[in-house]
């Protein structure tokens, strides 16, 4: 009898967390809140096999691009690891692994396999609590609703195994969740930023942004909300011009990608933001160097 009992209270302790979940996805429309658009930021990642497959391209909600594990080190296969900040404090109910438009036919195994999710509300490299590892599947996507809803803001994503090839890809990564509590104020992003493109400053006034950067006397302007950067980017006095997604974590670590003007991938580009603020260009000269007229600058 006692066992019998005891089976019983487990069996409706698992509806009830399974009602948990799906009571959070009922509550309205699914958000996946690991999208950079919607303020995720990849912090730190083991390689990319190069800038044409970065891991931002998990991020971006596009399978015409995608992740490539960099080539193995002497050891062998390691397992390829992501830390990603999320714009505030989630409660998970869903995570998702996309395999559908990569290399598979062409390399066979390439595509990931068992994905390790972890998170952590305490910082990005500390308090891992593992909570689901998905077993991805071949030109197809593969998701997980949670047994239990837990909280995030940080997730650490790890790819166990591939299915055979030496390298890895993935198209996307997912994950849907609720707000848990008041958002924390976003970091000021007014100033410079070392980049992998060399020296760039950001100036926001409200939810407008416009900035210059060394490379090429280049121009951006655009929408944030303070934390994502939708802007276009502008140089060789006008003949160049393109489109680029960035995101400002809490630690004032800007990353993203940017695009040529037919929206053709180029790559990742990142920084840090530094505390001073010298750097040879300003908005303004950068702005009418490229072409914009000074009456069309004040309707930015």
């Amino acid at each position: 009898m006692f066992r019998f009992l005891l089976l019983c209270n487990i069996a409706l302790l698992g509806v009830w967390k399974t009602a948990a979940a799906s009571e959070l996805i009922a509550e309205g429309e699914e958000k996946n809140v690991l999208l950079m658009k919607n303020g995720a930021v990849v912090l730190a990642h083991t390689g990319q096999y190069e800038r044409k497959f970065p891991v931002n391209a998990m991020l971006d909600g596009d399978l015409r691009y995608y992740w490539a594990s960099s080539p193995q080190g002497p050891k062998g296969k390691r397992p390829q690891s992501f830390v990603i900040e999320l714009q505030q404090r989630y409660k998970l109910y869903k995570l998702a692994v996309d395999n559908r438009e990569m290399d598979e036919e062409q390399f066979p195994g390439i595509s990931a396999r068992e994905v390790r999710f972890s998170v952590s509300v305490e910082s990005a490299k500390s308090g891992w609590k593992p909570v689901a590892t998905l077993e991805a599947s071949q030109f197809s996507r593969k998701e997980e609703v949670l047994v239990e809803p837990v909280e995030a803001r940080w997730l650490k994503v790890e790819v166990l195994s591939n299915y055979g090839f030496r390298l890895t890809e993935i198209n996307e990564l997912e994950a849907y969740g609720k707000p848990a509590g008041q958002a924390a104020p976003f970091v000021d992003p007014n100033g410079v930023y070392q980049t992998n493109y060399g020296l760039l400053k950001l100036e926001v006034d409200g939810d407008k942004v416009t900035g210059c950067y060394e490379m090429d006397k280049g121009y951006v302007h655009g929408a944030t909300n303070g934390r994502v950067f939708d802007v276009e980017w502008i140089e060789h006095k006008g003949k160049e011009r393109g489109k680029a997604l960035l995101v400002l974590s809490s630690s004032g670590f800007l990353n993203g990608l940017w695009y040529d003007d037919k929206g053709v991938l180029e790559g990742p580009w990142f920084g840090t933001k530094l505390r001073q603020n010298s750097i040879e260009c300003e908005p303004l000269s950068a702005a009418m160097g490229v072409g914009f007229r000074a009456d069309t600058l004040v309707n930015q």
